[in-house]
């Protein structure tokens, strides 16, 4: 029992490491995106409630009824973490339904005001017993709750850091790949919950996986880069038509044709692509066309998305780079900013899947040609 109590311990490290989280999100220390910190830190606070609770269970500490009201924020607990995720992805998402996300959480409260509290102060209390049904879904519905909003905070996740690909040339410090991580680290949560019920030996070391999955909370978290939003255009969310449908009616194939032209020789002849930050929009206002037609232009044009594009240009740039002896003096990251990469790894992993070839072995490839 000794043992036991020793791992147990390891709730309490959860705990004070979730609360002391979820204080510097309210804080904004990052000082990044407000409202997305605020849920995070809601949700860290309420995972501290989780693990306090766990803590005092484990060591007899407290009544039943401050082990209840510990328990209590359980079910708000994946809905303040899917809102945080909704917040870094799209920053300007307005609020007006978020209160749809607790309602089985304030059913809940109703039900324990109800039919739990009551016992926690009067043992006597002859209340109707509860049908199955509903107490298979007190039961278990957590456990779906769970796993239902990782689901949809990993997709919000996987579609905003595929629709970068769309606008932007870029995407190592805009990628929320942190959140990633954090989602890891909320599925190792997950799973140690339902493997625990099976389990007695993950149940003996889960203090110290919950510990180890705080951890790597903790690094997501106060790694943080900035928040990059992929906005849709406001007219197209207006009319309620996407921007697709508006522009296969707007441009003939001999307009998407003459427009392919003009986007490929002007950002060719003039270099544009060389601009380490250039965006969707950036490139859309030096061509002269708005950012749904150059999208457009470039998914049905050229069968490319605008990170392709711009990307390809670049790789083509620094094939001439690193072939040419007035850059010999200068190294891969110097090659990589002079063809308009704003970081190696995105320089290495383009050139790789263009050629098959690392530059390195590009240069010794040619050299051996010539």
């Amino acid at each position: 029992m000794a043992d036991v109590n020793i791992l147990a311990a390891f709730y309490a490290f959860s705990g004070g490491a979730s609360w002391l989280l979820g204080s510097l999100s309210f804080l904004g220390v990052n000082r990044v995106n407000g409202r997305a910190d605020q849920w995070l830190g809601a949700f860290y606070c309420l995972l501290a409630c989780t693990f306090t609770r766990i803590f005092f269970e484990e060591f007899s500490i407290g009544g039943g009824f401050l082990l209840h009201l510990l328990e209590l924020p359980t079910w708000a607990m994946l809905p303040c973490l899917y809102l945080a995720i909704t917040h870094f992805v799209t920053p300007s998402t307005a609020d007006k339904h978020w209160h749809l996300h607790f309602v089985p959480f304030l059913l809940f409260l109703l039900f324990s005001l109800v039919y739990l509290m009551p016992n926690l102060f009067n043992g006597q209390n002859h209340l109707p017993v509860l049908p199955p049904w509903m107490r298979f879904i007190v039961q278990y519905f957590f456990f779906g709750q769970m796993v239902y909003y990782w689901i949809v905070c990993f997709w919000l996740l996987r579609r905003h850091q595929k629709n970068l690909k769309m606008v932007a040339s870029f995407t190592e410090k805009i990628d929320l790949e942190w959140l990633k991580y954090l989602l890891i680290s909320v599925l190792l949560f997950i799973l140690i919950r339902i493997l625990g019920i099976s389990s007695v030996h993950v149940t003996y070391i889960s203090p110290i996986l919950y510990f180890l999955g705080i951890i790597l909370l903790a690094y997501s978290t106060l790694t943080q880069k900035s928040i990059y939003a992929v906005e849709i255009d406001p007219s197209a969310k207006k009319e309620g038509v996407s921007p697709k449908k508006a522009l296969n009616e707007r441009l003939t194939a001999e307009q998407v044709e003459e427009l392919k032209s003009i986007v490929t020789r002007k950002t060719v002849d003039e270099k544009l692509y060389l601009d380490p930050s250039l965006t969707l929009s950036g490139l859309s206002g030096k061509i002269g066309i708005s950012t749904h037609e150059l999208s457009y232009v470039l998914n049905n044009g050229l069968g490319k998305n605008f990170y392709q594009f711009i990307n390809e240009l670049r790789t083509e740039e620094a094939k001439s780079l690193l072939l040419s002896k007035d850059t010999k003096h200068l190294d891969m990251l110097g090659v990589a900013i002079r063809a308009g990469f704003n970081s190696k790894t995105t320089f290495y992993t383009t050139f790789k899947k263009a050629t098959n070839l690392t530059p390195k072995e590009y240069i010794k490839v040619n050299s051996v040609a010539g």
